[in-house]
């Protein structure tokens, strides 16, 4: 319970490497990976290659951060092609660029800073807040890294950071660009629209049976039964080795008692939660983005949807989420302190505001509260028992996943030997695609297991992979199916939609563009309404965070330019559903930097110095692209 409130034995280590080595240069295990394939690099820059290996490791870290931001809307076509690969490299080629740069300017990371930091990493402590060696080599070794590689590693990133600081840090605003972006920000301007539909438009298209036999042969990739395959796998839970554990009634009963001391006297709680992660050195723009998908969740709940579906849906606590985010009793003391002054400010069964904390944001609910008494032994018995057995059965569950770990690894070729090794039995999957499957096929990291190169195209065995705290599995690929075309009369009707869309998108475009016309050469608004018989409408003054616009529109409405006499300015864009918007904008007022509070001002000061830090930063890198020799290899990392 509470794994992302409060120290976990697993799953947090991950979460502070990544939070710590933001810019990821992982090389974790890349010595023994290298060894099955020959060494083609993915990037050069300047004389120093990128392996494809590192290119790889960063790809799915990547990949996961979306996962994990994004939830159940996370689509793996957005990251199945070359565009994101591409944005990858140039990544890991514009890191490698500062490395370079950092090094020529003598920069260096000490040890004293770099024990410093890896001693204020909280997993690395005791229960006494120090740091423990002991702690620190098993929590690495349970991640596969050993010290030399997480220390270069982490000392890649300080330096980093080292460089990069100084010119983030050094950007200055003036008095005058304060007053300006102010007066920007706070500008308000009054909006009319006029909608042109595509939706009418598309009912007068005709699309004849050769257009659309034509479209099927120009595009027949798209219209593929997706690749597929069916794994054997191995899988090792920590509740079914707790089943197996033999529990005393004494002890059952010397637990309770032990909570019922505790608990004297002393208001408890039990509440679940929704995690939306964010690091605590995230930009501005991820916290606003996370911000407005806790809000827009607090918003479903609040309107009847079901918390702990969202919660197993939603939530970036691993420890939690399976659990419907319940988790469990808990007093004063026990979270972090914003999580418990809101959760004990809470009535019951209320749903919070997004609350912020070192995690990210969460949605709380409180489900019961225990104001004086304990509950009966009979009642917490089986809990205890539970509690008690998984206690007992973590030693054993983590002996066998070094041994499942170490056999897999070390017989690539099957899974028989490391069912050997540990007892257990090797299962298969049904059929499943890269969007995923039913049963074991349903976890998006068994997925991206089964089609990752070292698994699918090597026919080697898995890692192990953490489902989730105490589940892990390891996966070969059994079987598989090529993709292949889906016949033109299966897709016929999906192809005469779209052809009838695109030819409304075009017409409507057309349409569009020859009114805006005519509003820039005179004619008004209103007559365009007339003469089209679509209602305009007036949505009166609006300010750049409106919620009462289409993002598109608000956008349109503050880019168009100011008329020098004050007379309304038309302006135009093409939606992504194909609607055309003529947009009028009219009586703009600029905000007043003088009824800004001076903390506010101050706030806002630090944005603008750090948003004009990180343009510099970015000029910096792009200046060290244009004097450097790179190459970068997308074939090799397909």
């Amino acid at each position: 319970m509470l794994q992302a409130i409060r120290d976990r034995v697993t799953g947090i280590l991950a979460w502070a490497i990544v939070g710590l080595i933001a810019i990821t240069f992982a090389l974790w295990g890349v010595d023994s990976y290298l060894k099955r394939e020959a060494r083609v690099y993915a990037a050069r820059v300047n004389d120093v290659e990128i392996p494809v290996q590192t290119y790889r490791l960063v790809f799915q870290q990547q990949v996961n951060r979306m996962r994990e931001a994004l939830g159940s809307r996370f689509r793996r076509e957005a990251v199945d092609n070359d565009a994101f690969r591409q944005a990858v490299l140039d990544r890991l080629v514009e890191e490698e660029l500062v490395v370079q740069a950092a090094t020529a300017a003598g920069l260096r990371i000490s040890d004293g800073l770099l024990a410093a930091r890896i001693h204020a990493i909280e997993a690395f402590q005791d229960e006494e807040g120090q740091f423990s060696p002991e702690k620190y080599k098993q929590m690495l070794a349970r991640q596969g890294l050993t010290p030399a590689r997480f220390e270069a590693d982490m000392r890649r990133s300080l330096l980093i950071s080292q460089y990069m600081n100084g010119i983030t840090s050094s950007a200055f605003v003036s008095g005058f660009d304060v007053d300006q972006a102010l007066r920007l920000q706070a500008q308000t301007r009054k909006v009319r629209y006029l909608r042109l539909p595509a939706a009418a438009e598309m009912l007068r298209q005709k699309v004849t049976p050769e257009a659309v036999s034509a479209y099927y042969e120009a595009h027949r990739d798209e219209y593929m039964e997706p690749e597929q395959v069916r794994i054997r796998y191995l899988e090792l839970k920590l509740d079914d080795l707790a089943e197996q554990v033999a529990v005393d009634e004494a002890e059952i009963r010397q637990a309770y008692e032990a909570e019922v001391a505790k608990a004297k006297g002393e208001e408890q709680r039990r509440a679940r939660h929704i995690l939306i992660k964010v690091d605590p050195d995230a930009d501005e723009a991820t916290v606003v983005a996370a911000r407005e998908r806790a809000q827009a969740l607090v918003e479903q709940l609040r309107q009847g949807a079901d918390f702990a579906e969202l919660a197993k849906a939603e939530s970036g606590d691993p420890g939690s989420a399976a659990q419907g985010g319940d988790l469990g009793w808990f007093g004063r003391g026990v979270t972090v302190p914003e999580f418990e002054q809101a959760a004990f400010a809470l009535e019951k069964n209320a749903i919070s505001d997004p609350v912020r904390t070192p995690f990210g944001f969460h949605i709380i609910q409180v489900t019961d509260v225990r104001r004086s008494g304990t509950p009966s032994f009979d009642a917490e018995r089986e809990r205890l028992r539970k509690e008690i057995a998984r206690g007992k059965a973590e030693g054993r569950f983590y002996e066998l996943m070094e041994l499942l770990s170490e056999t897999s690894f070390e017989t690539p070729d099957t899974l028989e030997a490391a069912a050997a090794a540990t007892g257990l039995e090797i299962r298969e999957s049904d059929w499943f695609s890269r969007q995923g499957g039913e049963g074991i096929a349903a976890s998006p990291k068994v997925v991206e297991a089964a089609f990752s190169e070292d698994v699918l195209e090597a026919g080697n065995n898995s890692t192990a992979i953490e489902i989730e705290p105490g589940h892990v599995v390891v996966l070969r690929v059994a079987e598989r199916k090529a993709a292949r075309p889906i016949p033109e009369a299966a897709v016929r009707t999906l192809i005469e939609t779209r052809l009838k869309q695109e030819q409304a998108r075009d017409a409507v475009g057309a349409t569009g563009e020859k009114l805006l016309a005519r509003a820039q050469q005179g004619e008004t608004l209103d007559e365009l309404a007339r003469v089209t018989g679509h209602e305009l409408e007036d949505v009166g003054r609006v300010h750049r965070g409106s919620q009462s616009l289409d993002p598109a529109i608000l956008l349109n409405a503050f880019r168009a330019p100011r008329d020098p006499e004050g007379k309304p300015v038309v302006t135009g864009v093409q939606l992504a559903n194909g609607d055309y918007v003529l947009i009028e904008v009219s009586e703009i007022e600029d905000g007043d930097p003088d009824q800004v509070k001076k903390a506010e001002r101050e706030g806002f000061a630090r944005s603008l110095a750090q948003m004009r830090g990180n343009e510099e930063a970015q000029a910096l890198v792009a200046l060290l692209r244009r004097n450097a020799e790179i190459e970068t290899n997308l074939d090799a990392v397909r």
